[in-house]
């Protein structure tokens, strides 16, 4: 998608009513079970019906309405637990960070970047999102479209900063991985979502020519590929500032774990919490005592027996 300066960023008040990323029937949903969990089919259910309507809409040729709808719904972007099996351990710090920063490429940035983490690895998930109506392929030879030529050449960009040594060094500082690190290999990954499927399932040699474009540790995917994934309800949005981390947006069937590590890295819940329209009051206000909670006290769940030995039963909030 390229990197829009974020002095224009997109508000609330730039959208059409209701906002992008609305679903429809969800907040009554929300309500019926709220403060409790809301139930996670329900959610992915409603969210597939209404992104299937949302790509094949002319909104979607705004690249901002893209980006904001899957800041709003981050279980669509493919590689939380990493994009080369199924990691058990989620991602750092417990979201998608939208628009991360490379040191020294100042205009050239991913539109989003997961940090997933398995136990000897952490693979930084660098995520480029043109829109669904960018070309793949042309004419009876299946040409690749200067629209996907451009779009791997910023893949090409990335791959060739991480092949610098010393940006490794600074990627780990920027991100404050330093605790993974130790025992971990940084292992980048790079992701482009591009375009619509039927553009290269109408003949077999564009079929062919498709399954041949990803280069090693990328993968290219049309935007029919993205559904709600694993652990949908469990991860948010986040850019990283200057300060650390903050939250920019919540998905409206936001679960958290009963212990704050997770949450600790980033600020800014309860304003995020606060512009989450499709979730009920109760359940906003729910999760602001019980992630304030967390953050000021990450053991406040575990038990602790005698002779110091803790203990804790893990459950969603």
């Amino acid at each position: 998608m390229g990197a829009p300066a974020y002095a224009a960023r997109v508000t609330e008040t730039d959208f059409r009513t209701p906002f992008v990323g609305h679903l429809p029937g969800y907040p009554a949903e929300n309500e019926r079970t709220a403060p409790g969990r809301p139930v996670e089919e329900v959610y992915s259910r409603l969210l597939l019906e209404r992104w299937r309507q949302f790509i094949d809409s002319e909104e979607s040729r705004d690249e901002r309405l893209v980006q904001a709808f899957l800041e709003r719904h981050p279980c669509l972007l493919p590689g939380s637990h990493t994009v080369d099996g199924d990691s058990g351990h989620s991602p750092y710090p417990m979201a998608v960070i939208s628009q991360p920063k490379l040191p020294g490429l100042s205009d050239r940035h991913p539109d989003f970047m997961w940090i997933a983490v398995h136990s000897t690895e952490v693979f930084p998930i660098l995520i480029e999102i043109e829109t669904p109506h960018k070309q793949w392929l042309y004419g009876d030879r299946a040409e690749i479209h200067s629209d996907l030529a451009h779009a791997q050449g910023q893949l090409a960009e990335w791959r060739a900063w991480f092949d610098a040594g010393y940006n490794r060094d600074l990627f780990i500082d920027q991100y404050g991985l330093r605790s993974f690190i130790e025992d971990r290999k940084l292992s980048p990954r790079f992701v482009l979502i591009h375009g619509r499927s039927e553009n290269y399932t109408s003949s077999k040699l564009r079929r062919q020519k498709q399954a041949q474009l990803a280069r090693n540790h990328e993968r290219i995917m049309s935007f029919d590929r993205l559904t709600p994934c694993k652990n949908s309800v469990l991860y948010s949005c986040v850019r990283r500032e200057a300060d650390g981390y903050r939250v920019i947006a919540v998905p409206p069937s936001l679960t958290i774990f009963n212990f704050g590590d997770g949450y600790q890295p980033a600020a800014g819940w309860h304003e995020a919490l606060d512009t989450c329209a499709d979730m009920a009051v109760s359940r906003r206000e729910y999760l602001k005592e019980q992630l304030a909670l967390l953050v000021e006290e990450p053991d406040a769940y575990y038990e602790i027996h005698s002779g110091g030995f803790r203990t804790l039963r893990a459950r969603w909030l």
